[in-house]
């Protein structure tokens, strides 16, 4: 069994460290990116162009708050992807099966991304495995409520991800209060031991 190593940004989550067979190749590769190598994909013009891409992509998610319900769901995961501390983000990840084929359906939902690649056989991502990757693609799904959304987005084509199980606490909002006590409780311990309570 193979030793991997997760990106610097990442919490090791206790359930992937009993078994690391629990993933499947496709969410291991959203744990760990690796190059698309099936596919030639168009160089990268510059940083400017990726900005620039980047703010028309968030121009036409503004717009979408207009006419669709998507938009509230993309919005929610930016904001979770960005904020959240990696261990409450990365919280389902150990119960996430399934793997994207692929298919590009959540690339073209409101608007097709630009950074979206196809070239008749297969899709990719130009920017998924760059410092220029877009948070809320890498993480998704960040749990059963945005992989809903976004199924019902693309329906009736399925996306293949699913969840088996729950952790302890599946909410967000449950998940960062279980931890705000949990920081209370060591910060209050640390006090009791440096005053001798």
């Amino acid at each position: 069994m193979e030793n991997l190593t997760p990106p610097t940004k990442l919490v090791q989550i206790e359930p992937l460290r009993k078994a690391s067979s629990i993933h499947t190749a496709s969410t291991e590769n959203q744990l760990n990116p690796k190059p698309v190598t099936d596919i030639q994909l168009p160089p990268i013009p510059s940083d400017g162009w990726v900005y620039a891409m980047k703010t028309y992509a968030l121009s036409r998610k503004l717009l979408g708050f207009l006419y669709t319900t998507h938009s509230y769901g993309a919005t929610r995961r930016w904001l979770m992807a960005t904020f959240l501390p990696d261990k409450i983000l990365y919280r389902w990840k150990p119960y996430q099966r399934g793997g994207c084929n692929r298919c590009g359906s959540c690339c073209k939902i409101v608007f097709k991304c630009p950074f979206y690649y196809e070239d008749g056989k297969t899709t990719a991502c130009m920017v998924y495995t760059t410092k220029h990757a877009v948070p809320p693609c890498v993480t998704f799904p960040v749990d059963p409520q945005d992989l809903r959304e976004v199924q019902r987005e693309v329906a009736p084509a399925p996306c293949p991800f699913y969840f088996e199980g729950a952790p302890e606490h599946p909410t967000t909002w449950g998940a960062i209060k279980a931890e705000l006590r949990a920081e209370w409780r060591k910060r209050k311990s640390k006090l009791k031991e440096a005053f001798d309570f």
